[in-house]
């Protein structure tokens, strides 16, 4: 599957969230930083990487939007991409258990080069936004 890989912080190049291209429907340049959860105008939710991480002092300004219309595809604000992966399923890895319990929203990880890449299951981005 091809995957958006975005930086989780601006001044770290080795930690990585890779979002399933399949599941954008636009990516929307963004330099707005945010560390919350909140409801747009348009009734969308928008959530915060960093908020979704647990990254309090985060300076990268990620976001998705989920769309109230109920569509499963989703809007990326980021400022860059960093690149476009396929991402074999064979090559993400599961979480550990005392990650994956607090991270329901992380598919697992795959290890590209130096890099740890975070692979994000967006159908669980909802339940992690109401429940917060």
């Amino acid at each position: 599957m091809k995957y958006f890989i975005c930086n989780i912080d601006r001044n770290d190049n080795c930690s990585c969230l890779g979002i399933p291209a399949d599941y954008i429907e636009r990516i929307i340049p963004s330099e707005h930083n945010s560390s919350s959860v909140f409801e747009t105008e348009a009734n969308d939710t928008f959530i915060s990487i960093p908020y979704l991480l647990m990254l309090k002092n985060n300076s990268a300004p990620h976001g998705l939007v989920l769309k109230a219309s109920g569509n499963e595809k989703i809007l990326l604000l980021t400022p860059k991409i960093v690149e476009e992966l396929e991402i074999p399923e064979e090559d993400i890895k599961d979480l550990p258990n005392t990650f994956s319990e607090f991270l329901t929203f992380i598919k697992g990880v795959s290890f590209i080069g130096q890099r740890l890449i975070f692979i994000l299951e967006p159908k669980k981005l909802e339940q992690r936004a109401c429940h917060d």
